[in-house]
């Protein structure tokens, strides 16, 4: 296992990696640690608008049931500039009513930016959480903005 801290435009992170791929991005940083090159530069690639998706193996095995499929359909089928709100990331993961359970696993979501849960908003054009620490509504916004999405309360 590898962690290192990186700088990001939205303060520094720690990313953690495995022989298996990417584990880990956290916002409480604290990391001492040699990089993953491949890793580090499609971060800051993302950071600096140059890349939109990224191509990363990732380390997900401990995550499994709806929380994983979650997961993979918004990494799968969110792009770049789009939202969807919780409800509709349930309909899309095969549980229609688990609105709330979309929330929790976009909060608990390990890998924010790579796994994109900024983009998954509330009903009614309202921005939601984001397990982003402090200021973490802010951070959504920002991250949002950044994909052009402005509109959201």
């Amino acid at each position: 296992m590898s962690q290192w801290l990186q700088a990001s435009p939205y303060g520094d992170i720690s990313v953690v990696t495995t022989a298996r791929g990417l584990r880990e991005i956290r916002f409480d940083a604290d990391a001492d640690g040699t990089p993953d090159r491949a890793v580090m530069r499609q971060l800051d690639q993302w950071f600096a608008g140059k890349r939109r998706t990224f191509d990363l193996e990732l380390d997900l095995d401990d995550i499994d049931g709806f929380r994983r499929t979650a997961l993979d359909v918004l990494a799968r089928e969110v792009g770049w500039g789009e939202t969807v709100t919780y409800g509709e990331l349930a309909e899309m993961a095969g549980r229609p009513r688990a609105a709330r359970a979309a929330g929790s696993a976009m909060k608990n979501n390990p890998i924010p930016f790579v796994i994109p849960c900024h983009r998954v908003v509330a009903a009614g054009n309202r921005i939601g959480g984001y397990g982003g620490g402090r200021n973490s509504v802010a951070l959504k916004r920002a991250l949002l903005a950044r994909e052009g999405v402005t509109t959201l309360r």
